[in-house]
């Protein structure tokens, strides 16, 4: 599971670094909250390492990140669990 603290505002994204990437699938949450301590993204999401490593390349303190809207996040529920959809 990967938590990320808060996204890029400018781009609404998020930065992943290439090595918290797993092999098959990573599943990423989005912890910010706004000043009513509601969650904005509050879903579970999921991409694949090899779809992640398409997108453009960030270095932050020497950390390669990939750089991924959050629109293009395969929403995780429980309702595409069951059907195998993702």
């Amino acid at each position: 599971m990967i938590i990320i603290k808060e996204p890029i505002w400018k781009s609404r994204s998020v930065g992943i670094a290439e090595y918290n990437l797993g092999m098959g699938y990573s599943e990423i949450q989005i912890s910010y909250e706004d000043k009513q301590g509601k969650r904005l993204y509050p879903e579970t999401y999921q991409i694949t390492k090899q779809q992640a490593l398409n997108y453009p390349i960030q270095f932050h303190r020497g950390v390669r990140l990939r750089i991924i809207p959050i629109i293009d996040l395969h929403n995780l529920t429980e309702e595409n669990i069951k059907k195998n959809e993702i």
